[in-house]
Parts: structure tokens; sequence; C-alpha cells
């Protein structure tokens, strides 16, 4: 038996972007291995045509009050996803994915910078220096 496509409402920005969301969601989950079903509704009062298990994406690029206005009236979950269209399509992945299929799309984090003397490095030298740069000071 085929496995039920992922239904998704993605709300909030212009349609136009969400448009072009969608079609990047759409490409990225498909790659996966993962049939979705969009749902891109072009008022909040539409939403009522959107199947109420699906899962609810709004994107707060615009203003977002009357969306998640009409999505507390419908007693509707959903998540917020932020940012331009490439963080936001991580963010959507990152929703809507088990967190180990979405691994790959989590958020980088920066490296970490050096923050001073290292205690583990090991360096005869280094500990030399740092030393005699306590005794004298």
């Amino acid at each position: 038996m085929p496995k039920p496509a992922l239904q998704v409402v993605l709300i909030g920005a212009e349609i136009s972007q969400r448009q072009h969301l969608a079609q990047a969601l759409q490409q990225v989950l498909r790659s996966l291995a993962s049939e979705v079903s969009l749902h891109i509704p072009p008022h909040p009062d539409d939403l009522t045509a959107c199947p109420a298990d699906a899962a609810h994406l709004l994107w707060t690029q615009a203003n977002s009050g009357p969306w998640r206005q009409q999505l507390h009236v419908l007693a509707r979950p959903y998540q917020v996803v932020h940012g331009e269209p490439t963080e936001a399509l991580r963010q959507c992945i990152y929703a809507l994915l088990p967190p180990a299929q979405a691994q790959d799309w989590a958020r980088q984090l920066p490296p970490v910078r050096w923050q001073g003397v290292c205690e583990t490095c090991g360096d005869a030298d280094c500990e030399q220096r740092l030393f005699s740069g306590l005794l004298k000071g």
C-alpha cells in the first residue's frame, strides 16, 4: 500500500512567495522520497477548505495577524517559520521531517572560536610560555 502524502498548508507571506517556497519544498521532499500535498490558500478565510489534520506552516514574512487569528478560530495547530526563502525552506523541512531525515537541513552552528589558552593542547612550549607569563605578572 502506498505511503500517504504529507499534507502541508503554507500560509503567511505573499502568495507568490509562498508558491516559490512550495515548489522548492516539494522538490526537496520528493528527493527524500516523501510525497507531499501542498495547499496554499490565498486568504485566511480559505483555511476552512484546507485539511484540518495537515501540517500548518505560518511564514511570518508579512503581517501574520489575520492568519494567526483564523488558525486560532479553527483550533488548528501550526508552526512558525521565519526568514528569507532559503532560511524559510530550511525551517519548513526541519519542521516536517523526522530529526534523522532533517539533519542535513539543520542550522549549521558557527565554528567555535578560540577564546584563550587551550588547557588540553599538550604543547610543552605553549605551557612554558603560559606559566612564565603568569610568574612575571
